[in-house]
This record gives C-alpha cells, sequence and structure tokens, in this order.
C-alpha cells in the first residue's frame, strides 16, 4: 500500500464502499421482497461503484 495517496483517492474509495454497499443492501432487500428484475438491477449498481474505485487508484499508481 502506498505511503502517500492523494486525497481524491481517499474521496473514491468511501464513495465507492459507501455505493457498493448500498447497491448490495438494497438488491438483497428487493430480493427478500419477491422483486427479482428490479433486485438485479441494483446488484448491476455495484460495477460502476468499483470500475470508479480501481480507476482512481490506476490514476494514483501511474502518477508515482
Amino acid at each position: 500500500m502506498q505511503e502517500n495517496l492523494p486525497p481524491y483517492v481517499l474521496v473514491a474509495r468511501i464513495g465507492s464502499i459507501l455505493g457498493m454497499s448500498f447497491a448490495l443492501a438494497i438488491g438483497l432487500l428487493l430480493l427478500l421482497g419477491g422483486l427479482v428484475l428490479p433486485s438485479l438491477i441494483a446488484f448491476a449498481a455495484f460495477v460502476p461503484s468499483l470500475a470508479i474505485m480501481v480507476y482512481a487508484e490506476r490514476v494514483a499508481a501511474s502518477d508515482n
């Protein structure tokens, strides 16, 4: 792990983790409620949050 991370990486990590957790929580609640298609859409919202975090980490790694 890098010693000196830029602040935007930390913000991207926090925002991405929040987005991923909300997507999974909403997807599970919808799935428990019997709404399969909306739950799949909510689960698919996990991917952009993960992609933002990976992108920010790669940009920070290439800057060093």
